[in-house]
């Protein structure tokens, strides 16, 4: 992996009316051609995405989305991944024109924003030199909705709004200036200073990690958390050592002092666990982005609703991302054998992935979802936050494997106190 995972990125939208130029604030600040630009309403349909680097922010992506006034045919559709968007980002640029008035549609937009306690930056489009009067309507408006926290002014106008000239989308001074400006901004939801192994590991630990080489492993490469855990540990000046599971034993015995710590693939917790002394810590890659990404405490609260499970129960089976089935799945295959094996036969299981999780939870009686290696900070707090206040139980993969095989105890052992504070 030679680029910051996608996930572990900050994530900034770009929202605003059709040909408001969001697409050409875009090219000209990642100076590239990523969106395609044209005066022909509705040309950004689907929200297109960049990586780039934005000072001192660090990496960052970068989305258009479709403008929120789209009334093409696939207008409704196009405003549900919008939505999606507002949902996941850490920070927004509304983009505006000086020659239309706010409508409607933008103080509902601005207001979505507000309500998802996204910081927002609000740039102004001059167009053909109109500004003044218009220009600072809209300002108003956006103190108005905004409550004139965010952003420095670079215009002195208001405390809310820079304005772009025409002039300025070829101008390298104005694009450093506007990265300047974004990367000022005090993003939502990020990890900041958390790391996968905050607390866990110093110079010097020997910790060792078991990465069984399966048919579900990926072809000639680690599995991101596998690969992010193996980088912290340098960076602490640790010594990672990485076995598959029947190697453990020897690894164990090999060394002068006990490792620190073990850390496996969830799906050689029982095994695992079997071959790992019980004075040695042990936990899981996905127990560890449990508590990077999200809320361990109600990971771990909610898997005591399997108990609850019974003939008929609902259940959702939620991955973050999107891959080729194996015939061993860890989600459509795996667990819901470990189910089964517990006696939680005839369950209703139904199951997404990728970027797809219902707006309404109610209706199931426990949601089991994987690490979220590939999904924000921001996206696993609001689908826990979405559970939680609708009544419904959520586990991930790692908690409730742990659980099913009586290790559950031992397995969050080294956040003990984290989860009693």
């Amino acid at each position: 992996m030679g680029q910051t995972p996608k996930a572990n990125r900050i994530h900034i939208g770009f929202f605003g009316r059709c040909n408001a130029g969001k697409s050409t604030l875009i090219n000209m600040l990642t100076d590239q051609p990523v969106s395609l630009v044209s005066d022909v309403a509705g040309t950004t349909t689907d929200p297109v995405s960049k990586a780039m680097e934005i000072l001192p922010l660090g990496p960052v992506v970068i989305t258009d989305t479709a403008g929120i006034d789209d009334t093409t045919e696939l207008g409704a559709l196009r405003m549900e991944k919008t939505e999606e968007v507002v949902k996941k980002i850490n920070l927004a640029v509304y983009v505006l024109r000086t020659d239309e008035e706010p409508t409607s549609d933008d103080m509902h937009w601005l207001g979505l924003l507000k309500q998802n306690n996204v910081p927002v930056a609000l740039f102004i489009n001059e167009i053909n030199g109109t500004t003044n009067n218009l220009t600072e309507s809209k300002a108003s408006v956006g103190r108005d909705i905004l409550g004139g926290r965010y952003i420095a002014d670079h215009t002195g106008l208001s405390d809310l709004v820079t304005v772009i000239g025409s002039a300025d989308f070829t101008s390298d001074a104005k694009r450093l200036e506007l990265l300047d400006l974004l990367g000022g901004l005090t993003p939502l939801d990020v990890e900041g200073e958390q790391t996968l192994l905050q607390g866990l590991v110093e110079e010097g630990d020997t910790i060792i990690l078991v990465c069984p080489i399966d048919s579900a492993a990926p072809k000639g490469r680690l599995i991101l958390p596998q690969v992010q855990t193996i980088r912290e540990i340098l960076d602490h000046k640790g010594l990672a050592l990485v076995c598959q599971t029947e190697e453990l034993p020897a690894m164990i015995h090999s060394l002068k002092n006990p490792p620190k710590m073990v850390i496996c693939d969830s799906q050689a917790f029982d095994r695992v666990d079997e071959l790992t002394p019980d004075s040695i810590p042990l936990t899981s890659f996905s127990i560890l982005m449990a508590r990077f990404k999200g809320k361990l405490q109600d990971l771990v609260t909610g898997v005591k609703a399997i108990k609850n499970l019974k003939a008929g129960s609902k259940v959702l089976i939620s991955e973050g991302c999107t891959h080729r089935r194996q015939c061993d799945d860890i989600g459509t295959v795996k667990i819901p054998n470990l189910l089964k094996k517990q006696g939680h036969t005839d369950l209703q299981l139904e199951f997404t992935s990728g970027g797809a999780f219902p707006k309404d939870v109610s209706q199931y009686d426990l949601i089991i979802h994987c690490g979220a290696c590939m999904l924000t900070r921001r996206e696993v707090l609001r689908r826990i936050e979405c559970a939680v206040v609708q009544g419904t139980p959520i586990v991930n993969y790692g908690v409730l494997i742990a659980s099913l095989h009586g290790i559950l105890e031992r397995a969050i052992s080294p956040f003990v106190d984290e989860l009693e504070g």
